[in-house]
């Protein structure tokens, strides 16, 4: 990666829309697709979120008492319950020899026949789908920018990974394990190897503990020091994010948004990670704090061969950090590709949306701001064909009816879209 050290006036450079791409300041570090040392494999990851149960009177049509039974044994049995709340006899099994053979039907009679229902009480569930059929790699030492609005699911896909939220279904396959297959005993040892920014400095650290105990109780719980060499090894983790010695025994209340953000690195850093996924960890600090603490991750990064999962609505910062970038619509990815491929050339009409929308600092600039109207369909009821058509000004009749693929156009640079060849 770029050793250039991020500066809020780089990040306003650095972001190029595709009029002014050329000029895009880019670091020299080869696609990490070419290294073959996979740390994380995610598999067609998906996660439900149970929101709504609730009790219905559904209408059914009850069957004709001469209707010959073609369905199973538990069809049967419904049928059977039906007609018995009716008070129809069901019928016998000489009636029925009778109607197996072939017969004339009176046209008049059927359409005159009179059609009678039963009524029955279900249980109807509905489903938030926040992550649907996400994939993707990483290889050691790598950074995997997600970007995307709220409500997408960018912090719902990193939590999941981390088996903090369970998984409806797919993998995740950690150093050539698939820890979604083990217990609560097993994923233990993993614990120390996955670990977590949280978005919030404020809410995420306990108020009753100090420092010291906040970033060593891990330390303690998987023995990762001697007891006799744990307050030195908490302090060690303390310089390295930039915290005074005497910050051990001081309460998250006597400190700065700046400060606590790095109570919460050393949190995550102190039980020895390699992989660590940083959920939105600058939004909640000023602009100059957030280059202090983009510039801490990227040098700890570089000492201790961290790979990142970097969640951001801030496409500055994304491209200033990441080597890949994911951007996410409505619960998948809609296009995948080097941070060159990215920001240069994007693909997706919502890429491009995205891509507008970052302020340029130049008065004289004169850009062309894709403005999406209306709102984020509903993640419980998506709809039908490509999920974004219905805020798309460039969409086609396929993409109504059809869900787009998402496919590898060189590269490594993946998308779903029709206006690109699918097959």
């Amino acid at each position: 990666m770029s050793e250039e050290l991020y500066t809020p006036e780089t990040a306003e450079n650095t972001v190029d829309t595709p009029e002014n791409g050329d000029n895009a300041v880019v670091s020299e570090t080869p696609d990490a697709q070419d290294n073959g040392n996979i740390i994380l494999e995610v598999r067609n990851l998906k996660k439900y979120f149970l929101t709504k149960k609730e009790w219905k009177i559904v209408k059914q049509l009850v069957p004709d008492v001469g209707e010959t039974s073609e369905n199973t044994n538990s069809d049967e049995t419904s049928r059977a319950d039906a007609t018995a709340e009716q008070g129809i006899e069901e019928p016998t099994a000489e009636l029925n020899a009778v109607e197996q053979e072939p017969k004339v039907v009176d046209v008049q009679s059927e359409a005159n026949k009179t059609q009678k229902y039963t009524h029955k009480i279900v249980r109807e569930k509905t489903f938030v789908k926040a992550v649907n059929g996400v994939s993707f790699n990483m290889t050691y030492g790598e950074t995997l920018g997600i970007v995307g609005e709220s409500g997408c699911g960018k912090s719902t896909m990193g939590r999941s990974v981390l088996r903090l939220h369970p998984i409806t279904e797919g993998n995740v396959i950690f150093e050539g394990t698939d820890i979604t297959r083990l217990k609560s005993s097993e994923m233990r040892k993993f614990r120390t190897k996955m670990q977590i920014i949280f978005q919030d400095p404020y809410s995420s650290l306990p108020p009753r503990s100090p420092v010291g105990e906040i970033i060593g109780e891990a330390v303690k719980v998987h023995k990762i020091v001697p007891k006799s060499e744990y307050r030195d090894y908490v302090i060690d983790i303390m310089r390295k994010c930039g915290l005074q010695d005497f910050y051990f025994d001081r309460y998250p209340h006597e400190f700065s948004g700046g400060q606590r953000q790095r109570i919460c690195i050393a949190r995550a850093l102190a039980v020895k990670p390699k992989f660590v996924v940083c959920d939105e960890p600058v939004s909640a600090l000023d602009v100059s704090i957030q280059a202090q603490v983009i510039n801490l991750l990227k040098e700890l990064q570089r000492d201790m061969n961290l790979t990142y999962l970097f969640i951001s609505h801030d496409l500055s910062v994304v491209q200033h950090i990441s080597d890949r970038v994911g951007v996410m619509y409505l619960g998948s990815f809609v296009e995948l590709g080097s941070k060159r491929d990215i920001f240069d050339k994007p693909m997706h009409p919502y890429t491009h949306a995205l891509l507008s929308a970052v302020p340029v600092p130049d008065p004289h600039y004169k850009g062309n701001r894709i403005v999406l109207h209306g709102d984020i369909p509903s993640p419980a009821h998506p709809p039908e064909g490509c999920k974004f058509h219905t805020r798309c000004s460039r969409c086609m009749e396929i993409c109504k009816h059809v869900e787009p693929k998402f496919k590898d156009y060189g590269d490594g640079h993946m998308c779903a879209c029709h206006l690109y060849p699918q097959d």
